[in-house]
């Protein structure tokens, strides 16, 4: 069993698209199509698509969720907690420069604890609010792998200032990750580059200036 994961910046605020497979397989979900459907398309058909999965539902990161999926035919899995945010521009002409399209209501809400089969891969979903009341990691332990969203950065952690964001929830997830999760796991982030749970333990200076 092994995994492909191809990670695509998108949009002018470089949000991390995920394309996760089962190389044995050849099923795969795409994660956070926020902005450029073409290049994910581009990528996502050589493979088998399964499911279009959003960690939460801020517009840069549901942006072209109504594209990708309907080239795909596939369902949408979303937090039931985050679907208001799916039409809430954030800013006055934030969608227009982003370029989103309106996003459809989720298929299938995400859960605590789910797994979601991808061929022989297993994501689990950790429900982790605080950026947004709905907000979902995939952990995929077999492989050392948390598809993260806007939880937690290469040294930040996600803002709480936005819509759906609240302070005290987002420390409760962070602490429950770095308690739960070993120091090897590779965080594949929302935006940016990746980084692992050790890294952040040691040198994240919101874990170290209080916020924890």
């Amino acid at each position: 069993m092994g995994m492909i994961l191809e990670v695509i910046p998108v949009g002018p605020l470089a949000v991390n698209c995920s394309i996760l497979a089962d190389d044995r397989t050849g099923k795969a979900v795409i994660i956070d199509p926020g902005a450029d459907a073409d290049r994910i398309i581009e990528v996502a058909r050589e493979f088998d698509v399964v499911a279009v999965l959003n960690t939460h539902g801020h517009i840069d990161h549901v942006g072209q969720v109504r594209r990708v999926k309907e080239y795909f035919g596939v369902p949408f899995y979303l937090h039931p907690e985050d679907t208001y945010l799916i039409e809430d521009e954030i800013w006055e002409g934030f969608a227009s420069y982003i370029k989103a399209e309106p996003c459809p209501p989720p298929d299938v809400h995400l859960e605590e604890g789910m797994e979601i089969a991808v061929g022989e891969l297993k994501l689990k979903v950790m429900h982790t609010p605080g950026h947004t009341p709905g907000l979902c990691c995939f952990y995929i332990q077999e492989e050392g792998v948390l598809i993260a969203g806007d939880l937690l950065f290469k040294g930040s952690v996600g803002r709480w200032d936005l819509p759906g964001g609240d302070p005290e929830k987002l420390k409760r997830s962070l602490k429950r990750v770095f308690s739960e999760l070993p120091d090897e796991t590779v965080v594949v982030c929302g935006h940016y580059e990746e980084t692992t749970i050790g890294y952040e333990r040691k040198f994240n200076p919101y874990l170290h200036g209080g916020l924890l």
